[in-house]
């Protein structure tokens, strides 16, 4: 993990759930001291403002740099961070700067951060996969591989729907599914009228 640190005047909310790879629990920030003491510590950071780059990119530009060329130019109160790999991809985040410190603090080298557009449910299927958290999607297609990962903040049903119909008719990818997962039940019922959606 490599972290970079910027400024801007902009405000960002970051929100983060940590779990340990191992066990899959979860832990709020006051029960970290909880946490075992060896092993490594997953943070999987809930937020749109990361992207997905090859191992190749992110060994050669710093990850500040790959945020604002994504323009997702760091906050005054952000720093970047790298995944670890999986497969040939890694996540480009960016973490509250005071979330970041504590955590270094507390598990060091042990601390690894990941997002949700890393899963790799239904990698092997030709599908679009979108997980929900409140107003952050992350939707994931397949089609002989990943083909695309966007990571959006979206506030309503016709939002989502605007995306997943621009990104399907973009890639010109016919998909047999829509897996979805967290979604208000609207948001579900509007894509239903259009595609075959299966809820997780």
């Amino acid at each position: 993990m490599r972290q970079v640190t910027g400024r801007s005047s902009n405000n960002s909310t970051i929100k983060a759930s940590i779990r340990l790879a191992s066990g899959g629990r979860f832990f709020s920030a006051s029960t970290l001291t909880n946490v075992a003491e060896n092993g490594d510590v997953v943070v999987v950071v809930d937020t749109p403002r990361v992207t997905l780059v090859t191992s190749q990119i992110a060994s050669e530009l710093a990850a500040e740099a790959i945020l604002a060329i994504n323009g997702q130019s760091l906050l005054s109160d952000e720093v970047a961070v790298v995944s670890d790999a999986v497969g040939d991809k890694v996540a480009v985040i960016a973490v509250a700067a005071e979330a970041y410190k504590a955590l270094a603090e507390r598990f060091g080298d042990r601390l690894h951060f990941t997002t949700p557009l890393l899963a790799e449910t239904h990698s092997d299927e030709k599908a679009l996969v979108i997980e929900a958290s409140e107003n952050n999607y992350y939707l994931r297609l397949y089609n002989n591989g990943l083909q695309l990962a966007e990571a959006l903040e979206l506030y309503s049903c016709d939002e989502l729907l605007y995306y997943v119909a621009n990104i399907l008719e973009i890639t010109a990818i016919d998909i047999p599914y829509i897996y979805i997962k967290g979604a208000a039940k609207d948001c579900v019922k509007l894509l239903k009228k259009y595609y075959k959606v299966i809820c997780e």
